[in-house]
């Protein structure tokens, strides 16, 4: 398939929430030429704090509470297809908070279904790469 028919997708993981918040909103700037950015939270519930405003291009969504490999399957599908088809976004971002599980949800993406309409172009760890305010989309 190609290309240009997917989703680019940047996975994050590691910090803490603020710091995720902070990489969210520096990877949410208004795509040249439009399009709506669309964010799945993954692991994250309703005790969590709400994200900060970060403007009418992006459309948020949530996906259940729980342990990633547990709720990668079926849930996290059902909510990863529901964000792509209501926001037909130009670009994805899944925060998948501490980074405990990330393999498990990175095979997720390479599965078949998934793969079809989503690219994983990177991934950032914020253990690792700290300054969310210098992060920008792989070219």
């Amino acid at each position: 398939m190609e290309d240009k028919a997917r989703v680019p997708a940047l996975l994050l993981c590691g910090g803490g929430i603020e710091d995720r918040y902070a990489a969210i909103a520096r990877l949410s700037e208004p795509v040249a030429g439009g399009g709506s950015i669309a964010v799945l939270r993954a692991g994250t519930g309703m005790f969590t704090n709400e994200a900060p405003a970060l403007g009418p291009h992006v459309v948020m969504k949530r996906s259940a509470i729980g342990c990633l490999c547990c709720t990668a399957g079926v849930v996290f599908r059902v909510a990863l297809f529901g964000l792509l088809h209501a926001s037909r976004p130009a670009r994805l971002i899944v925060d998948l908070g501490s980074g405990a599980h990330v393999s498990t949800l990175e095979a997720e993406f390479q599965s078949e279904s998934l793969a079809r309409v989503v690219q994983v172009v990177g991934r950032v760890d914020l253990e690792t790469k700290p300054e969310a305010t210098a992060l920008v989309w792989p070219a």
